[in-house]
């Protein structure tokens, strides 16, 4: 025991000692030394930024305008299909708004279409690299930077993201989104998923 928690511990004795003396109610008592014994915890101070790399790594990802991400979705229905869709960037949640909700008063502003829309379910959208809109509205999804394996009959943990071939292609498909050339992007997908069950790439 270090100097500071006997120093602490004395001090919470002595702090125990006045309340019971002052009249305190055991649950003030309790509570005296609920308190002494939080105070004497030494938390761990973090010596490396992960959470910062984490955060700056994902802003990095979603303000390139030509990467690709995979999201994988299906319909509330245990029989329906999985399948995955290639957005273009990142999702975006409608939610997100140019105006403010409500103005100073509370009230609620109009929307950038002249029009006011209350409070709908909020859902996520993104757009495929051909530019076609493709919303997750009362859909649970899953995103990632790689392509990944799903299926229904069996439960099994991937450690491979996604094949070589699949691989490449997104990085060629990303080249020719930066090169303004989103048919070739959307064949590279195609042609490196075919049978996979992919959406949205053909």
């Amino acid at each position: 025991m270090n100097k500071k928690t006997k120093a602490v511990l004395a001090f919470a004795g002595a702090a125990v000692i006045a309340a019971t003396a002052s009249g305190c109610t055991a649950s003030q008592t309790a509570s005296y030394e609920v308190n002494a014994k939080a105070n004497s915890r030494s938390p761990y101070l973090p010596k490396n930024d992960v959470e910062f790399e984490n955060y700056n790594e994902a802003q990095k990802l979603f303000d390139d305008p030509n990467s690709i991400i995979w999201c994988t979705s299906t319909l509330p229905n245990d029989s329906s299909p999985i399948f995955t869709v290639p957005i273009r960037g990142k999702l975006t949640s409608s939610s997100t708004s140019y105006f403010r909700g409500t103005d100073s008063n509370g009230y609620e502003e109009r929307s950038v279409d002249g029009m006011y829309h209350g409070s709908p379910p909020a859902y996520r959208f993104g757009f495929t690299p051909m530019g076609d809109y493709v919303s997750f509205e009362g859909m649970e999804v899953y995103c990632s930077s790689k392509m990944d394996s799903f299926q229904r009959q069996e439960t099994y943990i991937s450690v491979d993201p996604g094949s070589d071939a699949v691989s490449d292609a997104q990085k060629k498909a990303e080249e020719a989104l930066k090169a303004g050339n989103p048919d070739e992007a959307m064949r590279l997908l195609s042609e490196a998923t075919s049978g996979m069950g992919l959406e949205g790439a053909k």
